[in-house]
């Protein structure tokens, strides 16, 4: 199965630009009773306001905004939908990479926004699935993970494990064996 997102004639090829004038919107518009208004846009993305202004043109042209004149922008339905879809790929992506990964929350946050863009919906079935198995599972994983978390933690430091890479000590720049998850190397 392909990993591309599905095709919607009027959000196809959005820029991840315009994705994040989505999840912008997305997100202040509860805070806003009427919607998001430009000028929150523009600070909330650190451009100007006349750059949001011509991005909402595009978007309400693609039916994913409403904007009245010098009034507030409000998702559409679609718009709601691709939005959301966004704020999505983020969400599991900072999980899976604060959760699991235990990258910094800041950098974690950084580089799920900036990969949210291309994230396919195969990979990201799978990440969630992956997940929600660490979650729901009635086996105790915990011990799995906390044992990656360990093994992450000696190869960041130059060392290795003893239990996952055998009694012979390996260089500090031994890349990791490629293969399966769970393959061991040769040894």
């Amino acid at each position: 199965m392909p990993n591309k997102r599905p095709v919607d004639p009027m959000t196809k090829r959005l820029s991840p630009q315009m994705e994040m004038y989505l999840k912008t919107i997305l997100r202040l518009e509860p805070s806003a009773a009427e919607g998001a208004r430009v000028r929150d846009i523009a600070a909330t993305l650190a451009i100007t306001m006349p750059s949001v202004s011509e991005a909402l043109r595009s978007l309400a042209g693609r039916g994913l905004v409403r904007h009245p004149a010098y009034g507030a922008v409000t998702l559409t339905a679609r718009g709601r939908r691709a939005a959301s879809d966004v704020n999505r790929r983020y969400e599991v992506l900072r999980r899976f990479f604060i959760d699991v990964l235990h990258v910094d929350r800041k950098i974690a946050e950084r580089e799920a926004c900036e990969i949210e863009h291309v994230t396919g919906p195969d990979t990201l079935r799978r990440l969630t699935a992956f997940l929600d198995y660490v979650s729901r599972c009635r086996m105790d994983v915990r011990p799995v993970i906390v044992h990656f978390h360990e093994y992450l933690e000696w190869r960041l430091n130059g060392d290795y494990c003893h239990d996952c890479e055998g009694g012979d000590r390996r260089p500090a720049n031994c890349p990791m064996p490629d293969g399966p998850l769970g393959a061991r190397a040769a040894g």
